[in-house]
């Protein structure tokens, strides 16, 4: 963001004064508002970017949590997923070698028919 003039993302009008920044833009802050409802966003609340414009959280709902099908924890990050499930990749094994998975090895695992996970040079 540059230190010249402030332009508002939402007006595209001069900011003078007082602004917010989001989704890599400064705002007036009166036109910082949600695409979907046209409600003032706070600038301390979560928000989705829709087109460059927040979309919140009301609107669009928070985002989806994944449980693992093993361990039945919340997923946080990286997840395998077949189907319906979701899984972490510590969590999921082998079936051949029984040895647990690492996202760094997404590309060599394979799914047989059956559904179960065995890693490529097994």
């Amino acid at each position: 963001m540059s230190d010249g003039p402030k332009i508002c993302g939402g007006c595209n009008q001069n900011i003078p004064s007082k602004w917010v920044t989001g989704l890599d833009k400064f705002w007036h802050h009166e036109c910082f508002r949600c695409v979907s409802c046209n409600r003032v966003v706070s600038p301390t609340e979560s928000f989705y970017d829709k087109d460059g414009k927040p979309d919140c959280f009301n609107c669009r709902g928070a985002p989806q949590v994944f449980t693992c099908g093993i361990c039945n924890q919340t997923i946080s990050g990286q997840r395998l997923i077949y189907l319906a499930n979701t899984y972490h990749y510590g969590c999921k094994r082998c079936t051949k070698c029984q040895q647990s998975f690492s996202a760094d090895q997404h590309d060599n695992i394979k799914i047989l028919a059956n559904g179960d996970f065995v890693h490529t040079n097994c």
